[in-house]
């Protein structure tokens, strides 16, 4: 039976897993090319069997490299709680944590966050990452974050803890019919040429169709919020977008309340079934100190 003598190493196989480069590992994790490769060659021979495949347009895992991924992941969980409970007891609080944001609140919400975490908890290192729903979700799951921001209509198993509520809002150009009305009815919609954006297509705005029993004409499709905003500022057409996507961006478009009113409920997720790192549990209670309603 072969038993794994030095568990750090592995760490290495799963950060070249995820940006798909020897390269782009090392410079993360501070090695040099030919130290990154000589551990994955030692990870390799300690294994008995191939992990990587090398190619010109960068590394990906061998099918035995992606049945150990998930387990590899979990080693490296377990180190970084040992890791730190140890300094939790030594009253350090120090560790890292890896939080994954949508684009809104990556904006709005992210340099004061992490501003003001930092200086509470300087040791603690923070990791952001940015992405749509679907990939904040995947990466808490498979742990390759500690927490992230969602919207309470993800359906996947995943603690949420609501924070705050974003009211959901029409935008449509200056020179719209509607533009001085105040309100936008949302029955409106499926004669207009929709926008949709990025971050609550599938989600938050798909729930107002669903509920209204509407089946919107979508002219155009966007993975980013910011991207359709621009597009009605040019008179392309309408779009529903959440309040905090528009702070400080509604001089050039006009901004409706929908009627009936609809909202979108901003939380923190974290794994079921599983504690998180004393450095994330540190981040999850900052969080609701500070956003909770």
């Amino acid at each position: 039976m072969r038993s794994i003598t030095n568990p750090s190493k592995y760490s290495v196989l799963a950060v070249v897993a995820e940006t798909g480069s020897l390269t782009a590992a090392a410079e993360k994790l501070g090695y040099t090319q030919s130290g990154i490769s000589r551990i994955i060659q030692d990870v390799e021979a300690e294994c008995g069997f191939p992990l990587l495949q090398r190619g010109k347009t960068g590394s990906t895992l061998t099918r035995d490299g992606e049945k150990l991924i998930g387990p590899i992941r979990q080693l490296m969980r377990a180190e970084e709680q040992l890791t730190g409970a140890v300094d939790e007891i030594n009253g350090l609080r120090s560790g890292r944590v890896r939080v994954g944001m949508f684009s809104s609140v990556a904006v709005h919400w992210a340099p004061e966050l992490v501003r003001s975490f930092s200086a509470l908890y300087p040791n603690i290192e923070v990791e952001l990452f940015a992405g749509l729903y679907d990939e904040i979700e995947d990466r808490v799951l498979d742990e390759r974050l500690d927490c992230g921001f969602l919207t309470k209509q993800t359906k996947r198993d995943l603690n949420f803890i609501e924070l705050t509520r974003d009211r959901l809002l029409a935008v449509v150009p200056k020179q719209h019919p509607l533009a001085g009305s105040g309100r936008f009815p949302v029955e409106q919609i499926d004669r207009e040429d929709l926008i949709l954006p990025g971050e609550g297509s599938n989600y938050d705005i798909g729930g107002i169709f669903r509920s209204c029993r509407i089946t919107p004409r979508a002219k155009y499709a966007l993975s980013d919020d910011y991207a359709a905003l621009a597009m009605v500022e040019r008179g392309l057409g309408v779009t529903i977008l959440p309040e905090l996507v528009l702070e400080g961006r509604r001089d050039n478009v006009a901004v409706l309340e929908l009627d009936p009113p609809f909202h979108r409920t901003i939380g923190v997720v974290s794994r079921p079934r599983r504690g998180v790192s004393p450095a994330a549990r540190a981040f999850i209670e900052f969080v609701k100190s500070k956003y909770k309603n």
